[in-house]
């Protein structure tokens, strides 16, 4: 055996988990839910309708007027685009972003008060990074999105899962969570919340239950992540005032994103804190920031003020689809299921009734309905029963919906009878 052959033959018999990282070891599979991927359907049933990913409807994204902000920059200012853009994003992208939030809310931000990233996910990352300690607690609802949670974990958090009832995060189960976090002298680091249009529930957080979560954390000194990612995808009212407007930002760092209101596929995200918080971030930041291109590209985009008439054309039509769906399931799953029509974002949570939710997904792929059991959205698993299942109304088309009903019943009809 040669010594090539010899170092190959060492590696094979090395376990990669010897070699891990210890937050690489205890992470969970996890699953893309909101990545719009899809699991493999039978052959003979091609006719999908996708519920599985948060993903906007896909005809209607702006292609052509993001190609036109795309092309002046490589015409305009390619010397610029073409170099790395620092740790906290183009100035000008940051600038037209604090006018824009300045006038969705009254504040009054200035660019140092946002750092871009690459997708919100990337700026949970950068704020686990610039905060969390192994073995700090980080208070998370159940169920919540896996994929931030899981981001969370990576740096050896200790994640507390609570409940989410009609009007937000349970005060009571989070002041239990600290509290008993903190008589075994544990540090409670951060509350990790999706206030408006909840993913996958649907919930609104009430604005009492805002103030009052406002209050509790600043009593015990806990950080407030808000994640605004659906925030603007109200169909008639508009949620309460963010957390971040409540507070001026004390103690409150909101992540937002162009994903859910744009498209996906721009992977642009930032955190909205005050000053001292930003820098702080950028001090823990190692990836020479995120592609300037894209950013010059959005800051010229948002200028033209298309972006307002399209998440305005947006709300109708995402408000039609959960209509015609809710309206489908009402005819043909009363009987199945039970649930409470959201008031803006892409999903609907529903319970299963009579069913396991796991079983009447398998089936529900054989009538070529694609999407997630509720257990994936759950960090505990004693919590995660396997009664609940999430649709994602946002990239099916409304005729689309209006077959969802007929069909899931005959899934449920499979597994009941």
């Amino acid at each position: 055996m040669n010594s090539n052959e010899t170092s190959r033959a060492i590696w094979m018999d090395t376990p990669l988990a010897n070699l891990a990282s210890e937050s690489a070891r205890m992470a969970g599979v996890g699953d893309p839910n909101d990545a719009g991927w899809t699991w493999t359907l039978p052959s003979q049933y091609p006719d999908l309708i996708p519920l599985g990913g948060g993903i906007p409807d896909a005809p209607t994204i702006p292609t052509e007027q993001f190609r036109e902000a795309l092309n002046a920059v490589l015409d305009e200012e390619a010397d610029d685009a073409m170099v790395y853009g620092g740790w906290t994003g183009f100035d000008g992208l940051r600038e037209v972003m604090a006018d824009r939030q300045n006038r969705i809310e009254g504040l009054d931000l200035d660019a140092d008060n946002f750092i871009i990233h690459n997708g919100s996910s990337a700026a949970m990352d950068n704020i686990a990074k610039g905060f969390i300690n192994q073995g700090d607690v980080v208070i998370v609802e159940g169920p919540s999105f896996s994929g931030i949670v899981e981001t969370i974990q990576a740096y050896l958090a200790e994640v507390v899962e609570v409940p989410i009832d009609g009007d937000g995060i349970s005060l009571e189960a989070v002041a239990s969570a600290i509290a008993e976090a903190e008589s075994a002298g544990k540090t409670v680091k951060m509350i990790y919340t999706i206030p408006d249009y909840h993913n996958p529930t649907g919930v609104t957080m009430s604005d009492s239950r805002r103030r009052a979560l406002l209050d509790l954390c600043a009593v015990h000194r806990v950080l407030l992540v808000e994640d605004g990612a659906y925030s603007e995808l109200y169909f008639d009212d508009a949620a309460p005032r963010s957390m971040y407007a409540l507070s001026d930002g004390y103690g409150v760092m909101r992540v937002g994103s162009f994903s859910k209101v744009a498209a996906t596929g721009l992977r642009i995200g930032w955190v909205q804190a005050r000053h001292e918080i930003t820098s702080a971030l950028s001090k823990v930041r190692y990836d020479m920031g995120t592609s300037p291109i894209l950013l010059r590209a959005m800051a010229r985009y948002l200028k033209t003020g298309h972006l307002e008439t399209h998440v305005a054309e947006m709300r109708d039509l995402y408000a039609l689809k959960c209509r015609t769906l809710c309206d489908s399931l009402e005819e043909h799953c009363a009987q199945y299921v039970r649930f409470a029509r959201p008031e803006g974002g892409f999903f609907l949570w529903l319970e299963c009734i009579g069913a396991s939710a796991s079983e009447v997904r398998v089936a529900a792929a054989e009538e070529g309905l694609i999407f997630p059991s509720g257990s994936t959205f759950f960090h505990d698993p004693d919590k995660a029963r396997d009664k609940y299942l999430r649709l994602a109304f946002s990239s099916a088309s409304v005729e689309q919906m209006r077959q969802v009903g007929p069909r899931l019943a005959s899934a449920f009809r499979k597994v009941v009878d």
